[in-house]
């Protein structure tokens, strides 16, 4: 698909997915260090950025979520944004130049909880915010791929969620390491369980458009 159908896409869609677009070797080393962090929680290391929530029947804290990815080690994350791969395909579907807010990492294990239906933020008009989401391993149904109504991003911003997503349509997005999906941040949108065994891992950083004056 061409760069300007995914544009499209996802103005209409409020989402769209670039295949492949991460290079390998960013992505081994991206990978390598997602490794080295989840490693760290499971030998002890414990800290505010770390989210975690206790499974029944699990002897250990389930980690479901690390925050502020690029002060925990991680110096390949700032290839992805401040003038990195990511900055300039967020600003081709921001329309404008986009500066990076929030980066973390969201990891779902054999067994973790899926994320409820949300969206999320509603204080920004259509447009102006984005979710970038790096892959670094498969996704599909089995280990809780993302999931999403088409055209939420359009709702007022007290509209209810579990409405939209009953009224649906809700639909399934896969992806594959390497992949970057690309959401606004209005849409309402979850994910299921992981039930599949495979580890489901992504880097996800916001975007939202600079103010006049300001810079990335």
């Amino acid at each position: 698909m061409t760069a300007n159908a995914l544009v499209e896409q996802f103005r209409n869609n409020g989402f769209a997915v670039a295949r492949r677009h991460v290079d390998p070797d960013l992505l081994s080393a991206l990978e390598h260090e997602a490794r080295e962090l989840i490693s760290r929680f499971a030998d002890g290391y414990r800290s505010d950025d770390f989210w975690c929530y206790e499974g029944p029947g699990r002897p250990l804290p389930i980690l479901y979520r690390i925050h502020n990815l690029e002060k925990q080690g991680m110096p390949r994350i700032r290839e992805l944004f401040s003038g990195g791969v990511l900055e300039g395909l967020a600003s081709r579907f921001l329309g404008r130049l986009g500066r990076s807010t929030v980066c973390a990492m969201v990891v779902k294990t054999n067994g973790g909880a899926g994320v409820p239906w949300h969206r999320d933020r509603a204080d920004v008009p259509q447009g102006t915010a984005l979710n970038l989401s790096v892959y670094l391993d498969p996704s599909d149904a089995s280990n809780g791929c993302f999931e999403a109504v088409p055209g939420s991003h359009r709702l007022l911003d007290d509209a209810d969620v579990e409405l939209a997503r009953q009224r649906g349509p809700r639909v399934l997005v896969s992806a594959n390491p390497g992949d970057v999906l690309i959401h606004d941040v209005r849409l309402v949108h979850g994910s299921g369980d992981n039930t599949g065994g495979v580890e489901r891992r992504s880097i996800i950083t916001e975007f939202a458009v600079v103010a006049s004056g300001g810079s990335a």
